[in-house]
């Protein structure tokens, strides 16, 4: 674990971390050991593009308050003390993490598919059922205020969750 001492999201990142497992596991939605076996992976296998004050941990919580809670860029700007620009930058950081784990990783047979798993991520219930853009971009994070969500590719997006659905199943598979 590399948890960065001293700011408040750091702060903010150690008091999520060392909660009770089920409100951990209510704003992850994952268990601790799957959230730091992924953050222990990320170390290993990506180079961060974010600043150094910004851990491993900490960016997961904000990607996973982005797609698990879903809440808009500058709400969790606000709550993790960095500004929309940084906020926007540590997800997209952590959706490049997952896009290599997808790419490293085959999807177990017995993960199930996404169709099942999406209602897990609160950012993929709001995707368009019946039609997608035509250039196939999904505006996430978007708050009608201050209008700063990003519009990102969803079939990235959906990749990328169904490499964290599967590096999840895979942890508690082990367990099993």
């Amino acid at each position: 674990m590399d948890l960065i001492e001293g700011s408040p999201g750091a702060r903010r990142a150690m008091s999520l971390l060392f909660t009770i497992p089920e409100r951990f596991t209510e704003f992850a939605h994952m268990d601790q050991k799957s959230f730091c076996e992924l953050s222990d992976w990320i170390l290993v296998h990506v180079e961060s593009q974010i600043s150094a004050d910004v851990s491993v941990e900490e960016s997961l919580f904000v990607f996973l308050d982005i797609v698990a809670q879903g809440n808009s860029f500058s709400n969790v700007a606000y709550h993790w003390d960095h500004d929309v620009q940084l906020t926007q930058g540590i997800f997209l950081n952590v959706l490049n993490a997952l896009t290599v784990l997808r790419e490293s990783r085959d999807i177990m047979d017995s993960c199930p598919p996404f169709t099942k798993t999406r209602k897990r991520w609160e950012v993929a219930k709001r995707w368009p059922r019946t039609r997608a853009r035509v250039d196939g971009l999904v505006r996430i994070g978007y708050d009608e205020m201050s209008r700063d969500g990003l519009e990102v590719n969803q079939e990235s997006l959906k990749e990328a969750l169904m490499a964290l659905n599967n590096f999840i199943h895979e942890v508690s598979d082990q367990d099993a």
